[in-house]
């Protein structure tokens, strides 16, 4: 039967070795995602991690990214590590009430981004102009 000094130095050989698969793993994985963005041409915004995009970065393995730790920084009045909520209010009766997302600059009419697409924007869509051209 193996000791406990024989054992613990195999479990930290062990260690060693995972770590160092791990390191191995996410340089290649670094590499075939570096790959991939430049094969499509993606950015930052269409992968979700851009300010602009309303999304936020998946976490994979329970370590925060900067831009993640950057949401979820204390601030006065709000627990820490609990990021704000600017996409949704409440309405009087409890049910959550969506903001817009898009206006018409002719006449002030907004949308939410849910449900058929109002007239107005699908007349601007229809003449040639970009959904984004609507975004508040």
């Amino acid at each position: 039967m193996a000791s406990y000094a024989e054992l613990k130095a195999q479990a930290e050989k062990l260690l060693q070795k995972a770590e160092a698969l791990r390191s191995q793993e996410i340089s290649e994985t670094i590499a075939s995602i570096k790959k991939a963005i430049a094969a499509y041409g993606l950015t930052a915004e269409d992968l979700g991690l851009s300010k602009k995009s309303g999304r936020k970065p998946a976490k994979a393995s329970g370590r925060g990214t900067k831009a993640t730790k950057k949401a979820t920084k204390a601030k006065p009045g709000r627990p820490p590590g609990r990021p704000a909520q600017a996409s949704k209010k409440s309405s009087k009766d409890g049910r959550s009430v969506v903001l817009p997302k898009y206006r018409n600059p002719a006449s002030g009419q907004t949308w939410t981004g849910r449900g058929k697409k109002p007239k107005w924007l699908e007349a601007a869509l229809a003449n040639g102009k970009k959904i984004s051209d609507f975004k508040i």
